[in-house]
């Protein structure tokens, strides 16, 4: 195993600190400080410290991208692409703990922190495209934005795979009716 370069270190140690303390509780010298770096080269590696924040998250998915693709294919049909992705969004949620706590941390700190949020990532932007590929088969409607699209997703895997709700008593049958409701929603009728 090659020893982590300075740009792992920080990032490795971001990642700790910011799941631990936050964005607001987390300092840029503490950070320099468990990575055994110099101060500086935090702003040299990422500009500043939303940046991080934005780069530690960013390097969460890459790795559970290795583990296991989340965006599906768009040559399914709606319905089985949506199916699959909120499974698939779900999963990553469970299998990643931290970027849980950081979603959880960005909400605590929206107010005071408003670059922290959701950013236009790699990731996000392939999502966008695959609606767009959707919407230029006919299968959603040219007039929603896909950005709502993208939200409405996200909203509906996030909670499934963090809210503890007694009222859904058969997560399957839910999601089946959630996708159900979204390709009716999303038609271009």
């Amino acid at each position: 195993m090659k020893p982590l370069d300075t740009k792992d270190k920080i990032l490795k140690a971001a990642r700790q600190l910011f799941v631990e303390h936050g964005f607001a509780g987390t300092a840029m010298g503490k950070i320099a400080k468990q990575a055994g770096v110099n101060h500086s080269l935090l702003f040299h590696h990422f500009g500043n410290k939303a940046k991080l924040w934005g780069a530690v998250k960013a390097d969460i998915v890459k790795d559970a991208k290795v583990q296991s693709t989340i965006l599906p294919a768009t040559d399914l049909k709606l319905e089985d692409f949506l199916q699959q992705l909120l499974a698939n969004q779900i999963q990553f949620y469970r299998d990643n703990p931290d970027i849980v706590q950081l979603i959880s941390w960005q909400r605590i700190e929206a107010g005071n922190e408003s670059d922290i949020g959701v950013t236009l990532s790699e990731e996000s932007q392939a999502w966008l495209d695959a609606i767009k590929a959707y919407q230029a088969k006919g299968e959603i409607a040219p007039q929603h934005k896909p950005e709502y699209i993208v939200t409405l997703i996200l909203s509906i895997a996030s909670t499934t795979a963090l809210d503890n709700n007694q009222l859904i008593d058969n997560e399957e049958a839910y999601l089946e009716f959630c996708v159900a409701g979204l390709v009716k929603c999303f038609a271009a009728n």
